[in-house]
């Protein structure tokens, strides 16, 4: 909770921003961002993401509100 983006091999910090999870799992980090259909922020925080470390996997979940 409230961790700067990091790299998997080095931990080196790679973006001040924080996703909502980030975890190793068999050798690569992956960081998770949730976000709602009204908001539209999670597509720009998924490129962020991407642009920091290119070598994690980035998952984008929309949750729908009802």
């Amino acid at each position: 909770m409230n961790q700067q983006q990091l790299t998997f091999w080095n931990g080196q910090r790679v973006g001040i921003n924080r996703p909502d999870l980030q975890f190793d799992y068999k050798g690569r980090r992956y960081s998770v961002e949730y976000d709602s259909p009204a908001s539209g922020r999670g597509p720009g925080h998924q490129s962020r993401l991407t642009a920091n470390d290119s070598d994690a996997e980035i998952i984008l979940i929309i949750i729908p509100v009802e």
